[in-house]
């Protein structure tokens, strides 16, 4: 069996990842029409179509395989790192689902689930594209793409900060160690 290489398997995932998005599209135009959501739920803001993710998913998934063919590049332990992305995509798309879920049904779980994020932030390396690709998606069925994908950007720019500080200082003390 042929090898695939990896700009064939990102082509792949992203007209794949295209298709899926085009299917719940076409099934939401079906079904009433495709919906447009409100920046923060509120009505006096812009609201944010749907179709926005046509353009919004496909390129998230261009951009996570390119991040992770990087990553393997630069590690020895290829299958290690793929296993350990899917793991990642796989628990960022089970959260989103959640919280979007919380969300549709009014939960009041909502906030904890929200600033729980916060907290994965500071532990987690949210700012991987496998991460934010999970999110978007699992919050895609309900929200849209977009939002999330908004949403999600600033809690990985926020966990790449908290992580880069750390280093940081960690390195910092790390060095007066070593010259006491």
């Amino acid at each position: 069996m042929p090898a695939v290489s990896v700009n064939d398997r990102r082509f792949l995932l992203t007209l794949l990842a295209f298709g899926a998005e085009a299917g719940i599209l076409a099934w939401e135009y079906l079904n009433g029409g495709v919906r447009s959501h409100h920046l923060l739920a509120n009505p006096d803001l812009p609201a944010v179509s749907n179709w926005w993710g046509l353009l919004v998913i496909p390129l998230l998934t261009w951009w996570t395989m390119s991040q992770l063919r990087r990553r393997a590049e630069r590690s020895a332990a290829r299958r290690a790192n793929g296993f350990a992305a899917l793991v990642a995509f796989v628990c960022a798309l089970a959260y989103g689902l959640a919280l979007s879920l919380l969300f549709l049904h009014g939960s009041m779980l909502v906030d904890y689930a929200f600033f729980g994020l916060l907290a994965l932030a500071l532990v987690l390396r949210l700012w991987h594209g496998e991460y934010l690709l999970g999110f978007v998606f699992g919050m895609g069925f309900v929200i849209g793409p977009v939002l999330p994908a908004l949403f999600g950007a600033v809690i990985a720019l926020l966990s790449w900060a908290v992580h880069a500080v750390g280093r940081a200082l960690w390195r910092k003390v790390r060095s007066r160690r070593s010259l006491a």
